[in-house]
C-alpha cells in the first residue's frame, strides 16, 4: 500500500515559473499525490496555467484565496491537504523525479525527511550541489544547530523536506502569519522539535532556484523578523518547560540583536554569494 503525498505550492504572480514546477511534479515516479495549488491573489496568467494542468491530471487542485502572503497560503493548503506526507514546493522551485518514491522510503522509518539540493542560476542550466546539513552529527544536535546558525550556516529550502501530516495536526502547527520573514525557521525548529525521528537523505532532490533579486536586502525588516521570530521560539519553549532551548532562543536574539546593519547584511549576502561562487567553480569544474 502506497501512502499518498500532499504537495503544496503557493503561488503569487509566478506564471513565468510555475509550468516547470507542475510539471516536476507531474514527473515523479511515486505515483500517489495530490498537488494543491493555492493562488494567493495573484494578478498574471498563473490561473489559467494552474488550470489548464488540473485538467492535464485530476490529482492537481486549484484553489484562489485573496493575497495574504506566503505563510497564509501555506496554511491554506495545509487545511486542504489529505495525504499522510506533506511536501511544501514554492512556484518557482523544482524537484527531480525521484524525490518523492526515495522519500517516502525514509519515512518508514522516520517521520521527517530532508533531503540535499542543487542551487541554479535563474535563466541558465548551470546548478551545483549543495550540503547545508552536513554534518548531521545527531536529532538532537541538529535541532540545537537549526536554531543558532539559521541564516549564517544552517539553511533549508521548503521543498528538501517531507514529513508525516500528522506532526503538525497532533501538535497544532502552522506557519506564523504575522512574521514579515523567518517564518519557514519558526516553523522548522517547531517541527523538528516534535519528531523523534529525522533522516537526512544525502540526495540532491531538489532544486532551488536563485534570482537576480536575491541580492537584495531589506535590512531593518530582515532583522525585526528575525528578532521577533527568535522571541516567538522562546516563548514556545518557556510553554513546554525546557529550559535548554529557552536559553538557546535567548541567545540568537541577543546576536541578532548586536549585530550592526553591515555585519548582518554581509552574513546573510555571503550565504548567496557562496551559492553563486560554488555554482560557478562546480560548473567550470564539470
Amino acid at each position: 500500500m502506497s501512502f499518498k503525498v500532499s504537495v503544496i505550492i503557493p503561488c503569487f504572480n509566478q506564471a513565468q515559473y510555475i509550468e516547470e514546477t507542475l510539471a516536476s511534479v507531474l514527473n515523479q515516479t511515486y505515483p500517489n499525490w495530490e498537488c494543491i495549488i493555492v493562488n494567493d491573489g495573484s494578478t498574471d496568467n498563473s490561473k489559467d496555467i494552474a488550470k489548464k494542468w488540473c485538467d492535464k491530471d485530476e490529482r492537481f487542485q486549484y484553489f484562489f484565496k485573496e493575497n495574504g502572503g506566503l505563510s497564509s497560503a501555506r496554511n491554506f493548503g495545509l487545511r486542504k491537504a489529505n495525504g499522510k506526507y506533506i511536501q511544501f514546493l514554492d512556484s518557482d522551485d523544482l524537484i527531480k523525479r525521484e524525490k518523492f518514491s526515495e522519500q517516502v522510503k525514509d519515512l518508514q522509518e522516520s517521520e521527517i525527511s530532508i533531503s540535499n539540493y542543487f542551487s541554479f542560476i535563474d535563466g541558465t542550466n548551470d546548478t551545483a550541489p549543495h550540503r547545508y546539513l552536513s554534518p548531521f552529527l545527531s536529532e538532537e544536535n541538529y535541532k540545537k544547530e537549526v536554531i543558532l546558525d539559521w541564516e549564517y550556516r544552517k539553511s533549508i529550502p521548503c521543498h528538501c523536506v517531507m514529513f508525516e501530516s500528522r506532526l503538525i495536526f497532533e501538535n497544532n502547527l502552522s506557519f506564523n502569519e504575522n512574521l514579515p520573514n523567518h517564518e519557514d525557521w519558526v516553523f522548522w525548529v517547531q517541527l523538528f522539535y516534535y519528531s523523534k525521528s529525522i533522516k537526512n537523505n544525502k540526495n540532491e532532490f531538489a532544486l532551488y532556484r536563485i534570482h537576480n533579486h536575491s541580492m537584495s536586502v531589506d535590512f531593518k525588516l530582515m532583522k525585526q523578523g528575525f528578532l521577533k521570530a527568535s522571541k516567538i521560539l522562546e516563548v514556545f519553549f518557556k510553554s513546554e518547560n525546557n529550559i535548554e532551548f529557552v536559553k538557546l532562543s535567548k541567545e540568537k536574539y541577543k546576536e541578532i540583536y548586536h549585530k550592526n546593519r553591515e555585519s548582518f547584511i554581509n552574513q546573510i549576502k555571503s550565504k548567496i554569494y557562496s551559492k553563486l561562487a560554488y555554482c560557478y567553480r562546480y560548473v567550470r569544474k564539470n
